[in-house]
């Protein structure tokens, strides 16, 4: 029948609610109220009836519609990009009900849709947004009350761990660029300052300050990442200058991204170094070393050079607050200090 308490000069009502179990496990109870009427029968009038007529249960697209337009929109645009290509690979039950899905349903259309990990976490992680979205709606009365996405299996995750380039392969690298290869520049650039692929191609020309041997605002994925410079080597400035030097575009590196890693195989062979081409558990060609692989052999190369955690830290723009909170006194000067003796 409801409820209704004085607030004021005014009654608001109160109607039976319902519960639900959120992804922790805890209980929690909503009751869907209305403030606002000059009398307490007005007031239970409203209350009682808001259990005669329960609005319908949303499909996964009307989830979804919500969902897209308004909590997803807080995310970063990788995650909200994830999300959308999740979205489409729920075409198949888009359209049910979602009091009418059971978890086989779910867990069959994952399976089929994706095949690896991630793309199929995207999926999970989604459904339970949904979920969770349905279960604290106030038109949910008590039907929806466990977010069955969280029983979802996901594929094994067979992560590749990256080879880092050796000495004598980085060395190669340098005669290679030596002998005229400008494109070489760039990978040795990776190599000695950990940036990721994407940054690269992401960074401008404007973002180099050549005086102080940093790189501001080519971060990416991370709020540490974007926020911090990256620091790279003085032995390095001639071969940036070189590099600048090569091209009039606004980027610093004038080529998508298909093509620079067409090139990056190509220089990494033409420098001597074998660099086979392997095949991946999804049945994707790949190589001993990748791009990424100059990450790699950054962070390899501080840990060998016996650098204290912090600064391999820092030099990487990984992010551990408490980790940082511990070493407040660490400043630039030692990550440029620690980028300059790798070589």
């Amino acid at each position: 029948m409801g409820t209704a308490i004085k607030r004021g000069k005014t009654w608001t009502g109160l109607a039976p609610g319902y519960t639900f179990t959120d992804e922790e496990a805890k209980i929690h109870r909503v009751r869907p109220s209305k403030g606002g009427f000059s009398t307490k029968k007005d007031a239970l009038l409203w209350a009682s009836s808001q259990t005669g007529s329960i609005a319908p249960l949303p499909t996964l697209n009307d989830l979804w519609e919500g969902y897209s337009k308004n909590n997803m929109l807080k995310l970063s645009k990788n995650k909200q990009t994830a999300y959308k290509i999740a979205r489409r690979r729920l075409e198949s039950i888009i359209a049910r009900k979602i009091d009418t899905l059971t978890i086989d349903d779910l867990q069959d259309v994952v399976n089929k849709e994706a095949k690896t990990y991630y793309p199929a976490k995207d999926m999970k992680d989604l459904l339970s947004q949904l979920y969770q979205r349905a279960m604290t709606s106030n038109t949910n009365a008590g039907r929806i009350t466990q977010n069955l996405a969280l029983f979802l299996t996901l594929p094994t995750l067979e992560e590749k761990e990256a080879v880092p380039f050796s000495e004598e392969e980085i060395n190669k690298l340098w005669k290679h660029y030596e002998k005229g290869d400008t494109f070489t520049g760039y990978i040795l650039l990776l190599c000695y300052t950990g940036m990721m692929p994407g940054e690269l191609l992401k960074c401008k020309k404007a973002m180099i300050d050549m005086e102080h041997c940093e790189i501001h605002g080519a971060g990416a994925k991370t709020d540490t990442r974007k926020k911090a410079a990256i620091a790279f080597p003085q032995f390095l400035v001639p071969v940036i200058e070189d590099l600048l030097s090569k091209t009039d575009n606004v980027k610093f590196v004038a080529m998508d991204a298909k093509t620079f890693y067409k090139r990056f195989y190509e220089s990494v062979e033409a420098a001597g170094i074998d660099n086979p081409v392997t095949i991946g558990t999804d049945g994707k060609e790949d190589h001993r070393l990748t791009p990424y692989s100059c990450r790699h052999t950054f962070g390899t190369e501080a840990v060998k050079a016996g650098f204290h955690p912090e600064i391999v830290k820092r030099m990487l723009r990984h992010s551990n607050t408490r980790t940082q909170e511990k070493y407040t006194h660490l400043g630039s000067e030692e990550v440029h200090n620690a980028v300059d003796s790798l070589r």
